[in-house]
């Protein structure tokens, strides 16, 4: 396998075909606290964009020249990633609230929980520690893969949240039956775009 198609493969794995939400299933509790607006779901998708693209650089970092080496790795990784993660989303909070005020108290509570945010942790986690993704493809990295690994992950998450925001925007208007209304029609419209994506994997043959 060259060196470009790897690459090719890591990110299009990474953005479409095991999808973070729609495929993964990680992160569910912001895709759907979230995604009844557009605006806030860009709001939370530029600041998980950054959030996981600079953990991720740190968790590969201190993976391979201090957990590792001392040996640490296995027992410590967990705390002190989301110690990183932690860090930049209080400086992320801090930025917004002083920039853009209405966006702030629009995303609430899901800002802040950016800090537990299943997708960070998972991106920083599978750049640092050896393991395997399903294409055949070791998640043992250098920080270039980490890098091309993690910007698809942080695009796939951005474009099933933003997607998901635009299809809920217009079920509001459509003309739902009473019980279904809100969550119910929410939960069914996640699944179809879940069985949506299952056929990127039958399209590229991976």
């Amino acid at each position: 396998m060259g060196e470009v198609q790897r690459y090719f493969l890591i990110f299009l794995g990474a953005l479409l075909i095991y999808n973070i939400l729609l495929i993964r299933f990680i992160a569910l509790c912001s895709y759907f606290g979230i995604s009844n607006s557009m605006d806030t779901s860009i709001g939370m998708s530029l600041a998980v964009i950054f959030v996981m693209m600079v953990s991720s650089t740190l968790s590969w970092g201190l993976w391979n020249y201090v957990l590792a080496p001392l040996g640490i790795g296995e027992f410590l990784y967990i705390p002190v990633f989301i110690f990183v993660i932690a860090s930049f989303v209080q400086l992320e909070e801090m930025f917004i609230r002083k920039t853009a005020p209405t966006l702030y108290k629009a995303m609430g509570i899901y800002l802040p929980l950016i800090t537990t945010n299943c997708a960070v942790l998972a991106a920083a986690t599978e750049v640092a520690k050896p393991g395997f993704l399903k294409m055949s493809i070791a998640y043992n990295y250098t920080l270039p893969e980490a890098w091309v690994y993690t910007f698809g992950v942080a695009l796939g998450y951005s474009a099933a949240l933003i997607l998901f925001a635009a299809i809920r925007e217009r079920v509001d208007f459509a003309p739902v039956p009473g019980p279904l209304r809100g969550y119910p029609m929410a939960f069914v419209t996640s699944a179809l775009m879940s069985l949506a994506f299952t056929g990127f994997a039958g399209l590229f043959g991976l």
